[in-house]
C-alpha cells in the first residue's frame, strides 16, 4: 500500500485536526442556540399564559421565531409555548395591516389578504372609486358582510375596518364615523 508523502501527510493531519476543532465548536454553538431558543420560548409561553401578552402579540412573536434559520424551531414552539404554531399562523395572516391597528384592503378581497376574522367586532368604512367614504357599518362577520354588500349592489373599491372591544364600542365608533363621513349609501346619518 502506498503512503502519502510526509510533507503532505503532516499538512493533511493538521488540516483534519483543525476541521474537527471547528466541528466541535459548531456543535457547542448549536447546543447554545437551541438552549437560547428554549429559554425565549418558555418566556413567551409564560407571558401568554399569564395574560401579559395578547394573542396578537403572540402572533408577532411567532413570526419572529419563524424567521430564524433553525431546524426544529416550530416543533419546539408547539412543545414549549403550548399553542399550535399552525393555528397561530392562520391567525397571523389576518393581523391588522393598516394604521393604528386597523385593516385596509381592496374589493374584491384577494385570497389570503389580511382581513378581520369571523367573530372579531369591527366598524368598517367602504370607499368608492373617487376614494370617498360611501358606507359605514359594523359587524363581527366581516367577509360575509362584504359579500352581502356587493350582492346588494353597493359599489366600492376599497375598505378599512377598525377593531372594537365589543358591540357597544362598535356602536359608538360607528356613530362617530357616520357623523364624520356622512356616507351617501347609509340610510341614517347616525344611530
Amino acid at each position: 500500500m502506498e503512503r502519502i508523502p510526509d510533507p503532505l501527510a503532516g499538512s493533511l493531519a493538521s488540516t483534519l485536526q483543525h476541521i474537527r476543532l471547528i466541528q466541535e465548536k459548531e456543535a457547542r454553538l448549536a447546543a447554545a442556540r437551541h438552549e437560547a431558543l428554549a429559554q425565549v420560548l418558555h418566556r413567551i409561553g409564560t407571558e401568554y399564559r399569564t395574560g401579559s401578552i395578547t394573542q396578537h402579540q403572540l402572533c408577532i412573536a411567532l413570526l419572529e421565531i419563524r424567521s430564524l434559520e433553525m431546524s426544529g424551531r416550530m416543533t419546539a414552539w408547539d412543545e414549549i409555548v403550548g399553542v399550535s404554531w399552525k393555528r397561530l399562523s392562520q391567525i397571523a395572516k389576518h393581523l391588522p395591516n393598516g394604521p393604528e391597528g386597523s385593516w385596509v384592503g381592496e374589493h374584491p378581497i384577494p385570497d389570503g389578504a389580511p382581513r378581520p376574522i369571523y367573530g372579531v367586532p369591527v366598524v368598517y368604512v367602504l370607499f368608492d372609486d373617487a376614494n370617498e367614504p360611501c358606507y359605514v357599518g359594523s359587524t363581527d362577520k366581516f367577509s360575509a358582510r362584504m359579500t352581502a354588500h356587493h350582492k346588494n349592489g353597493k359599489r366600492f373599491i376599497r375598505w378599512q375596518a377598525h377593531p372594537c372591544d365589543d358591540r357597544e364600542h362598535a356602536y359608538r365608533l360607528e356613530d362617530r364615523l357616520l357623523r364624520r363621513h356622512k356616507p351617501y349609501l347609509n340610510q341614517k346619518a347616525s344611530r
